[in-house]
C-alpha cells in the first residue's frame, strides 16, 4: 500500500469527501477543468487465476479537453487531493507535523497515481483520448548481457534497472546465492526480470511513484487495509477459499522437464515457467507459500487510491440470522454475536475510475478446481498439443537453433561468441559479429577470416595460392610444387632432393638450419632471409638484416658489425666474455672514430706505432716518460731557443746608459740657482 498522511487517509474515509484532480503532460498541467475523467488498470494477474513472476505494465486512459499538441510517448501523471473547504482548527484534530496541507485549506497534498507514457490517442470533436502504459513497456527490448556467466540473479537484475535508469527500493529481496548460470539468449528485458521475481517468490511492478517493487507472497501475510460494510457497494465470492501447498516449475518448455515440491492435487499447485530456477529453488518457493490462501473475489468499492496491486485486504460482511432463523444445534452454530464475518483477500487485478469521484473495482480470480476425476480433451484440444509437441515454431529458439523467414536457419550461443546462418543466399559463420568462414555468392569463393591451423590432415589435388604465408611445418610425402614456393621460417626435416632443376627467380627463406644441401653448384640472383648463421649455437657468425655478429663457444655475443640508421653511423662493437660492450670503431661522415667505453690501448707487441698526421690530445697523457732526444729535431730545436735567451739575459744584465737634467729650485726662488742639475749614469739591473 502506497503511505499516506494521516489527514489524507481520514478524509478519504467521510462520506462527503471531495477529489480535486490534476494531471502533469511533460511540463504542462491540466486542471479539473480539461481532465474529463480517466481510469487506470493495476495487474499482477491477467490470468484466470493466481500468479507470482509477473511484470505487468498498468494502465492508464484519460480524456483531455484540450487543442494543445502532445508529443508522442509524452509522460502523464495524474495526481489526486481531497477538498478541505470549510474545515475548522476545531476539526484537525491531527498531529502538527502530519498537517500537509496549506494554509489557504483548499486541499490535502497530492497523491500520484503513476507515470504512465502514452502510446496511443484518438480525438472526438474537442476531447482526446489518450491511452498510456508505465515505464515496464520499455523493458520489452532484447536482453543482451556484457556479463560474464554463471553470475548471481542480483547482478543481472543491476544491470537491466541501469541500463533502463531505473531504480528500486528495500522491497526488491533477491537471495544473494542465486545465479544464473548462462547468458539468456532469446530473453526481453521484462522476461528477464520476471523471472528473477519469480525465482524470489515474488512479482514485480512499478508503483504510484515510478519505483520499482517486488511484491512477495508469503503463507503470514497479514492484511495492509480493512474495509467495513460501508466501503464496498457488492462483493461475491467466485471460488471456494485457494489454497497451495505444491509448487510445479517447469524450466525446459520443449522437453517438458520440471522441477517439484510439496505435495497436493492440481487445485492446490502452483504451476509456473521458469528456465533459471533449480531444484533448490523450487523447494524454497514452496516453503514460502506453503499453505498461502486467499478468498476469490470481485468488489465494487468507493475509490482507496492508495492501494496496489498485491495487497491484502479484509473486509467485513453481514451473515448474521435472527434467534427464530436459526435451526442448527448450539454446538454447531458458528457466526459471531454481532453477525458480522471477516474475510481476507488480495488484489491481483484493481481499476480505479475518476468522472468527478473516484471508485474502484478489485479483483481476485481462481480457477475453477476440476470435479471430473477423467480428464478429456476434445479433439481440437488433443491436435492443437499434438502440433505443440511435434511442429517446429517460427522465430523460437531449439537449443540455440532458430528458424526465421530472413534469416532461415540460425544457429547461436548463448552468450552470442559465436553463430551460424544457413540459406540459399548465405552461408556464414560469424565470430560474435564478424563474419569468420563464409561463401561469396558473387564470388564463387569460400573465404576465411583470420587463422587457418590443423593438426594433421591431407590435401589431395592441387594446392595453389596467389600468394599468402605458411606458419609451421610445411611437410609431403611427395609432390610437384610450381610457381614461388615462400616461407618467413619453418623446418624441412629429412632429405630435400631433386634429380635434376633449376631454381630461378628469388629463394627466401627464414631459417636453414642442419641437413645439407648436395650438388655441384647453386646459382641463383638472391639469397634473402632474417638469419643466416654458420652454427645452431657456439663459436659461429650470424647474419641478420642489422649486420653481422660473432659469438663466442659460451654463446656470448662478442663482436658485432652493423649501422645505426638514427645516429648516421656504422662500425664494429666490440663485448667481453659476458656480453657487455667495451668499445666501438665507427665511421661519420668525416671522421673515424675509435673508442674505449672503460679504456683504450694502442700499441704493438714489436716494431713500432706510428700516427701520421697533426695529433691532438684534450685531456692529459700519463704513462711512461717521452725523452726529448726520442723526438725527431726536438733537441736542436730547443738548443736554439736555449741559445737566444742566454744572449738576451746577457744584454740585460750589462746594459748602462746616462741621464741629464737641468736646474730647478722645485718652486722656490730662494733657493740656489742651479740646483739638482747634471748629467747621471744609471747601474746595472
Amino acid at each position: 500500500m502506497f503511505p499516506i498522511s494521516p489527514i489524507y487517509a481520514d478524509y478519504l474515509k467521510r462520506p462527503d469527501r471531495e477529489f480535486i484532480v490534476k494531471a502533469t503532460v511533460g511540463s504542462e498541467e491540466y486542471d479539473d477543468t480539461k481532465i474529463v475523467d480517466f481510469s487506470i488498470e493495476n495487474s499482477l494477474s491477467l490470468t484466470d487465476g493466481f500468479a507470482i513472476g509477473t511484470a505487468i505494465p498498468s494502465k492508464l486512459t484519460i480524456k483531455l479537453r484540450t487543442n494543445e499538441v502532445i508529443p508522442a510517448n509524452a509522460r502523464i501523471m495524474p495526481y489526486l487531493s481531497l477538498s478541505m473547504r470549510g474545515m475548522t482548527w476545531l476539526q484537525a484534530q491531527y498531529p502538527w507535523e502530519d498537517m500537509h496541507i496549506s494554509w489557504t485549506g483548499t486541499g490535502t497534498d497530492w497523491l500520484p497515481l503513476g507515470e504512465f507514457y502514452v502510446d496511443d490517442r484518438e480525438r472526438v470533436n474537442d476531447v482526446w483520448t489518450f491511452t498510456c502504459y508505465d515505464k515496464l513497456v520499455f523493458a520489452d527490448v532484447a536482453y543482451v548481457s556484457s556479463l560474464t556467466y554463471p553470475i548471481t540473479q542480483r547482478a543481472v537484475f543491476n544491470e537491466i534497472c541501469n541500463r533502463l535508469g531505473w531504480t528500486y527500493d528495500s522491497s526488491v529481496v533477491i537471495n544473494a546465492a542465486y545465479q544464473i548460470q548462462a547468458g539468456p539468449a532469446g530473453y526481453t528485458m521484462r522476461q528477464v526480470l520476471q523471472y528473477i521475481a519469480a525465482a524470489n517468490c515474488a512479482s514485480l511492478y512499478i508503483d504510484k511513484a515510478g519505483t520499482v517493487k517486488f511484491k512477495r507472497f508469503t503463507a503470514s501475510d497479514e492484511p495492509v487495509f480493512e474495509m467495513t460494510t460501508f466501503d464496498y457497494s457488492s462483493v461475491i465470492q467466485t471460488n471456494p477459499v485457494k489454497t497451495y501447498t505444491r509448487v510445479v516449475v517447469t524450466y525446459n518448455t520443449e522437453d517438458e522437464l520440471q522441477y517439484e515440491a510439496g505435495t497436493g492435487d492440481d487445485n492446490h499447485t502452483l504451476f509456473l515457467e521458469n528456465p533459471f530456477m533449480t531444484q533448490a529453488m523450487v523447494n524454497n518457493l514452496q516453503a514460502t507459500l506453503n499453505g498461502f490462501s486467499y478468498l476469490p473475489l470481485t468488489m465494487r468499492a468507493q475509490g482507496y487510491p492508495q492501494l496496489e496491486q498485491g495487497d491484502v485486504i479484509s473486509f467485513e460482511q453481514q451473515e448474521g440470522t435472527s434467534w427464530d432463523e436459526t435451526v442448527s444445534t448450539w454446538e454447531d452454530t458458528h457466526i459471531p454475536w454481532d453477525g458480522i464475518v471477516r474475510y481476507k483477500s488480495l488484489i491481483l487485478h484493481q481499476v480505479f475510475r475518476f468522472a468527478g469521484g473516484l471508485s474502484m473495482t478489485l479483483e481476485a480470480p481462481s480457477v475453477s478446481e476440476q470435479r471430473s476425476e477423467f480428464i478429456v480433451e476434445g479433439s481440437l484440444t488433443q491436435q492443437v498439443n499434438k502440433l505443440n509437441k511435434d511442429a517446429i515454431k517460427e522465430g523460437k529458439s531449439y537449443y540455440g537453433t532458430t528458424i526465421t523467414r530472413t534469416d532461415g536457419w540460425i544457429v547461436e550461443r548463448e552468450d552470442h561468441l559465436s553463430k551460424a546462418v544457413f540459406n540459399s543466399d548465405e552461408l556464414t559463420f560469424y565470430a560474435q559479429s564478424n563474419k569468420a568462414i563464409w561463401f561469396d555468392v558473387p564470388s564463387r569463393r569460400y573465404k576465411f577470416n583470420g587463422t587457418l591451423e590443423a593438426t594433421d590432415g591431407v590435401f589431395s589435388g592441387n594446392l595453389q595460392a596467389a600468394g599468402g604465408t605458411f606458419s609451421g611445418d610445411l611437410r609431403a610425402a611427395g609432390g610437384t610444387f610450381t610457381g614461388t614456393l615462400q616461407g618467413v621460417n619453418g623446418t624441412f626435416s629429412g632429405s630435400l632432393q631433386a634429380a635434376s632443376g633449376t631454381f630461378r627467380g628469388t629463394l627466401v627463406a627464414g631459417r636453414v638450419e642442419g641437413g645439407e644441401i648436395i650438388g655441384s653448384y647453386i646459382q641463383g640472383a638472391d639469397i634473402l632471409g632474417s638469419r643466416i648463421r654458420t652454427a645452431a649455437s657456439g663459436d659461429r657468425i650470424e647474419l641478420v638484416p642489422d649486420g653481422f655478429t660473432f659469438y663466442d663457444s659460451g654463446n656470448a655475443r662478442r663482436v658485432t658489425l652493423g649501422t645505426n640508421p638514427s645516429a648516421n653511423i656504422s662500425g664494429h662493437t666490440y663485448y667481453n666474455s659476458s656480453g657487455q660492450p667495451q668499445g666501438l670503431i665507427y665511421a661519420v661522415s668525416s671522421e673515424m672514430h675509435v673508442i674505449g667505453n672503460n679504456g683504450l690501448l694502442v700499441g704493438a707487441t714489436s716494431g713500432r706505432t706510428v700516427m701520421q698526421g697533426q695529433v691532438h690530445f684534450s685531456g692529459s697523457v700519463t704513462g711512461l716518460a717521452l725523452e726529448i732526444s726520442q723526438i725527431n729535431g726536438l733537441p736542436n730545436q730547443l738548443q736554439s731557443i736555449q741559445n737566444q735567451i742566454n744572449s738576451l739575459s746577457y744584454t740585460l744584465n750589462n746594459h748602462r746608459h746616462t741621464v741629464t737634467t737641468a736646474n730647478h729650485n722645485h718652486g722656490n726662488n730662494a733657493n740656489l740657482p742651479g740646483t739638482g742639475g747634471g748629467t747621471f749614469t744609471t747601474s746595472t739591473p
